[in-house]
């Protein structure tokens, strides 16, 4: 899984451009830049969209990975999760979600 930073170091070294150089053709600071890089902070879409103009590139390239699952649920599963978020009034993602990170007790879907 990559980080904004890291993907942004990587298009860098391809670019064969430095911090200075991108500070200067993005307008974003060099120390925004580092901090990006360093994994300090994820950048606000409208400075992404600078450096992403300044190397120009597509904004996308910069976004950090999502994790994703692809996991087989029953049809039935799959239901009752639809009716727990209904009335626990949690979008379904955001439940499977807790489900995956915390387990099903520790969310209080469970008892």
């Amino acid at each position: 899984m990559y980080t904004t930073g890291d993907k942004l170091l990587n298009v860098m070294k391809e670019e064969e451009i430095g911090i200075v150089e991108l500070s200067r053709i993005s307008g974003v600071s060099e120390r925004t830049i580092l901090d990006i890089m360093a994994g300090v902070k994820e950048p606000e879409i409208g400075v992404m969209c600078k450096i992403a103009e300044g190397l120009g590139i597509c904004v996308h390239e910069l976004c950090a990975d999502e994790e994703s699952y692809a996991v087989s649920v029953p049809k039935d599963t799959l239901a009752k999760l639809i009716v727990v978020s209904e009335i626990n009034n949690v979008e379904l993602e955001e439940l499977i979600n807790c489900i995956l990170e915390k387990g099903i007790e520790d969310q209080g879907f469970y008892k």
